[in-house]
């Protein structure tokens, strides 16, 4: 008999209500839950398949271990015994920081086991080395955030429901489902505040699906958008349109800026940027004198030349119209599992971070808590590099650095040459193939799960817990149970609350510890299969700022020195015609990367429904670009660079302007041995570790990479 089970999506971070029918101990279908208030329903196509993943003929079932013959099914006690044993020798021959963590997205979506957790487990074992994907794609935020306000502040998430007017910069909601707007079904939600009236404006190089809803797109050149938000910020004050009474209580540094972007005129950012000049101003007076809203920034622009100045340049836009905590602007949720914020408190900046071994790069806030990330753009040559501190054990939690570091091969190297590689994930991918450990991660339908990632970016306070909706294979685990079970073993004083390793707690009494401070208690979220919602049914405006501003004068620091020196290094830059920075760099497009629709990073390519509609990545071309250089829809291509080539099947988009290729990150297997055509190439071959890496947070050059275009020879 067919039962049906409330749940909440985990293929990506937005974690959509859904039913779930089972039969026996078997998924059979999945919608969405119509009484989830957050998201009424809605689902994605990658939601939909997860009837698909949790079934899948190659799933891992138990714990693998590498041997002289090949892959070799091992017990779950035996596998962790080894592991715990072998980092036991490493730690004590090369101390606790030659073991490191990786944690990527598919680590974040457990809230039991998330980065919070690991940070715990490394102090146990004493090692500083936790490295995530956020500083992959948006330690941007994290640095701008320090520079702007002294710390992050909860002012992140824009109140589109109540906006004027809202400015995505280099994101795309209904496709990337960021953290950039209050979530559920994001079009839906887009949609509606433009019916309300809401203007919205994109800048982005791609004519995305937010961007072919704009009232404004701005069509920008891979890798100015400093450019034109420099020209809108010198629009704004020319013109004199900011919020006088906010500038003048809340913001330092006006003249500084006021000066820096008085060569940014709307000519030369035109001449620039390719964006018509009249096209930037009238962004520009729509976004100052629209009323509420706010400026939002995506890791199309995180990833790309001078990303902390841009979104130190998008806050500003936000801070000179006044749109900070306010209804209707940039805010906040309280979530059940968080707190409140109230005048009572004040802003409290992190003490001075650890820093890398390589390039000294500093770690950075996480973004979900008070705890470091260290860069993760030097794990490679953390590993390569020897001498003292340098990491022999990686452990991979829900990633797949193989895929999505950059400089494929050399990324490939190290993982090679490590003394220790475990793996945890449901599939033995593109990573694991290099691990000498993989242990079987529960599918989130086989655990208990609290909302903890989404609960300050829902539209109004809201939590959700589930239950496991069926039972997982026994052999599989949970990921913060083999970091507990790990700690058991080597002896690690790790404790959550009042448990400590003296015995395995249940994942009911781990998420119980872990939230114990939480606004709604996890009892209560228990009561409520489709999710509890509280109070208001908007997000939470005042209290933040000034108070919990950290710099000493409580004041937003537009004018920050280091924006006002990167302002100046922008405006040195040659302006190029083709896709090189330099002026002795010869390349005729600069390819943007992108998330498509069909699978969330590297995830979901393997599963049919969404392989059918989509099996390979496409470099995307504008038609006549094709034309000039005598390629045809299916044609395979040769994307090459300075540092590598990769083919690939162009394919023809009115999405891109002459001088963009668009290409999708997370495919191409290269342990997979189907052709581009099943497997999709892998673009992070024409990224370098070095190249215009930003000496702030790491970041390797991974959108507006300058390129060539040829036929391949076959």
């Amino acid at each position: 008999m067919i039962e049906t089970k409330k749940t909440f999506c985990r293929f990506c971070h937005v974690f959509c209500g859904m039913e779930v029918d089972v039969d026996g101990d078997r998924v059979v279908a999945v919608r969405g839950d119509r009484d989830n208030e957050v998201t009424e329903g809605y689902t994605c196509q990658k939601g939909r398949a997860e009837t698909e993943r949790i079934h899948h003929p190659d799933r891992l079932l138990s714990p693998q271990k590498r041997t002289e013959n090949g892959w070799s099914s091992i017990g779950r006690a035996q596998a962790l015994d080894e592991v715990a044993q072998r980092l036991s020798e490493i730690v004590e021959q090369h101390g606790p920081n030659s073991v490191a963590v990786y944690t990527g997205c598919g680590g974040h979506r457990t809230s039991a086991g998330g980065p919070w957790f690991v940070r715990r487990w490394l102090d146990a074992l004493g090692s500083n080395r936790l490295y995530t994907s956020f500083t992959i794609d948006s330690p941007s935020l994290a640095v701008a955030g320090k520079r702007f306000f002294g710390c992050m502040l909860p002012v992140n998430l824009l109140d589109v429901d109540r906006a004027d007017v809202a400015l995505f910069i280099g994101t795309n909601p209904g496709a990337s489902h960021q953290l950039t707007i209050a979530q559920s079904s994001p079009s839906a939600r887009i949609n509606r505040a433009q019916r309300r009236g809401m203007k919205l404006m994109v800048l982005d190089p791609r004519l995305s699906d937010a961007a072919r809803r704009a009232d404004i797109h701005l069509q920008v050149k891979p890798g100015e958008d400093a450019t034109v938000l420099a020209a809108m910020v010198k629009v704004i004050l020319d013109r004199d349109l900011i919020d006088h009474d906010f500038v003048n209580q809340y913001v330092s540094g006006l003249e500084e800026l006021r000066a820096a972007v008085g060569s940014f005129d709307l000519d030369y950012a035109a001449r620039r940027s390719d964006v018509p000049a009249d096209l930037i101003e009238k962004a520009a007076v729509t976004f100052a004198t629209a009323g509420n809203g706010g400026a939002q920034t995506g890791t199309g622009l995180h990833m790309a030349v001078h990303h902390n100045l841009t979104t130190h340049l998008a806050m500003t836009l936000n801070a000179l119209c006044g749109n900070y905590d306010r209804p209707g602007g940039m805010n906040r949720c309280e979530g059940a599992l968080g707190r409140t914020f109230g005048p009572e408190l004040d802003g409290q900046a992190l003490p001075e971070p650890p820093r890398s071994r390589i390039r000294n790069i500093p770690a950075q806030q996480g973004l979900f808590g008070s705890y470091f990330d260290m860069p993760t753009n030097t794990i490679t040559d953390e590993i390569l590099t020897p001498g003292e501190g340098q990491i022999r054990a990686l452990i991979v939690n829900g990633g797949n650095p193989a895929l999505v570091f950059s400089d494929e091969a050399r990324t490939a190297e190290a993982l090679k040459s490590l003394d220790l590689l475990v793996a945890f994930d449901l599939f033995r991918n593109a990573t694991a193939e290099h691990a000498d450990y993989i242990f079987a991660a529960r599918h989130p339908f086989e655990r208990v799960d609290v909302s903890k990632l989404m609960d300050s970016s829902y539209p109004f306070p809201f939590g959700h817990y589930t239950k496991a909706v069926v039972e997982a294979p026994p052999e599989t685990i949970e990921e913060w149970q083999i970091f507990w079970e790990l700690a058991m073993r080597m002896g690690l004083p790790l404790r959550v609350g009042g448990l400590t390793t003296d015995a395995i707690p249940t994942a009911d009494e781990l998420l119980d510890a872990q939230n114990r401070h939480g606004q709604v208690s996890i009892d209560e979220l228990r009561k409520h299969p489709s999710g509890y919602a509280f109070g208001e049914r908007h997000t939470a405006a005042g209290g933040v700022i000034p108070n919990m501003i950290a710099h000493p004068d409580k004041r937003m620091a537009v004018g920050h020195p280091a924006i006002i020196a990167e302002l100046a290094e922008v405006r040195a830059e040659p302006v190029m015609a083709g896709g090189g920075y330099d002026t002795d760099e010869d390349f005729q497009f600069r390819i943007i990367t992108y998330r498509m629709k069909e699978v969330y990073c590297s995830q979901g390519q393997n599963l049919p429904s969404l392989a059918n509609k989509r099996s390979y990545n496409p470099v995307l071309m504008h038609a006549s670009s094709m034309n000039e250089l005598g390629l045809s829809d299916g044609d395979t291509v040769v994307v090459e660079n300075h540092h590598g080539m990769v083919e690939g099947i162009v394919e023809s988009s009115d999405t891109v302007g002459e001088k963009t290729i668009a290409f999708a990150f997370g495919w191409g297997d290269p342990s997979d041995p189907r052709s581009m055509r099943e497997k999709g190439s892998n673009v992070q071959r024409l990224i370098p570790a070095d190249y215009h890496c930003d000496p702030d947070t790491g970041l390797a050059l991974q959108s507006a990479i300058p390129a060539n275009v040829r036929p391949a020879a076959h």
